[in-house]
């Protein structure tokens, strides 16, 4: 019987079979961490319940009973603002590290002396070979500079791998990592100067409105949170580079070890 195997199987497969000591089982990673968003969601789910029960509770309150209710509606919504921003943390932690090993990995197998048919264009500038297959970095006429995700839409391009990517890849990595490096670098409040310029980047950048939202202080920004819609995406995102990379990989006909 002959096996038929899927795009992602043949990404997979690759990605596993050519790690050589770096054999990293992706799909377990990429099960963990909907595992986690899923227990998550569920949890903010629950608070959202029980906010609404007490804004019912509220509005029904005899004079007696209203200041307890607004203190407890009170203390839940402030504290649901934290909770939502540590979950929020908690999917970019794990979301933003594993879309940067992924594509690390994707070209560390593309770079390795079994896959020297594939014909590379020298848009890099191939200064140095090991520096060239590296995302990490972008090269420019007169040198290179730092920039993940400028460094993975200029490899794809270079390998040919760009067109079995999303044509919106670009935009989400840039809102993944631009929201990472804040949080990462601010925690969940961040100073107010980060936090006009980043409501700025949404708009100059056009990321989708319902990528993220944002919690006010009187008029001023005050936390920025990943929707859920950005979460998905961000997981379809992943999907679909799988499926492109299988993809690629079966027309350069790239050795699979599934």
């Amino acid at each position: 019987m002959t096996i038929q195997f899927t795009n992602r199987d043949l990404a997979l497969g690759l990605l596993y079979g050519g790690g050589g000591e770096d054999q990293f089982d992706f799909q377990s990673q990429l099960d963990a961490i909907k595992l986690v968003l899923n227990r998550n969601q569920k949890h903010d789910e629950a608070t959202a319940s029980k906010i609404a029960t007490l804004s019912k509770e509220r509005a029904s309150a005899n004079a007696e009973d209203s200041d307890l209710v607004d203190f407890e509606l009170s203390e839940n919504l402030h504290r649901s603002t934290y909770m939502d921003a540590a979950h929020s943390m908690s999917a970019v932690g794990m979301l933003a590290p594993f879309v940067e090993s992924l594509f690390v990995s994707i070209f560390k197998i593309l770079r390795s002396d079994q896959q020297d048919s594939i014909k590379v264009e020298d848009c890099r500038t191939i200064a140095a070979q090991h520096d060239f297959w590296n995302p990490h970095f972008m090269f420019r006429a007169g040198g290179r500079s730092t920039d993940l995700v400028k460094g993975i839409r200029q490899l794809s391009d270079s390998t040919g791998l760009e067109k079995f990517l999303p044509d919106d890849l670009e935009k989400t990595l840039s809102a993944l990592f631009a929201y990472r490096n804040k949080m990462f670098h601010h925690g969940f409040e961040w100073p107010m100067k980060e936090r006009k310029v980043f409501g700025e980047r949404i708009q100059n950048e056009q990321w989708r409105s319902e990528w993220f939202e944002v919690s006010t202080t009187g008029d001023e920004p005050w936390i920025f949170y990943m929707n859920r819609s950005f979460i998905d995406h961000c997981l379809k995102t992943i999907d679909q580079v799988l499926d492109g990379v299988g993809k690629y990989s079966d027309a350069m006909g790239l050795d699979h070890t599934v």
